[in-house]
């Protein structure tokens, strides 16, 4: 999996990378189509419950709640208001 696919995910990106596993063979696990896991990887929509039952069971050692944590969004001086 490209290093850039997963920029909301990455916890996720560690885990997938580790286990050498591609885009599409990921969205063969969670049953879903390649297209759908990259509505989901961009945060355009969530994860289905049995979709998280399934990334369980790939990642076992590692919860969920974890390999799904958000990353933070870059926050510049300029971004705050007064």
């Amino acid at each position: 999996m490209q290093n850039d696919t997963l920029p909301l995910f990455p916890n996720l990106k560690a885990a997938v990378t580790e286990m050498g596993i591609t885009r599409k063979e990921l969205a063969g696990a969670l049953g879903i189509s390649v297209s759908s896991l990259g509505r989901r990887l961009r945060g355009s929509i969530e994860f289905r419950w049995n979709e998280l039952v399934r990334l369980h069971a790939l990642f076992p050692d590692t919860p969920v709640s974890i390999l799904l944590e958000r990353k933070q969004p870059n926050m510049h001086i300029g971004d705050c208001k007064s």
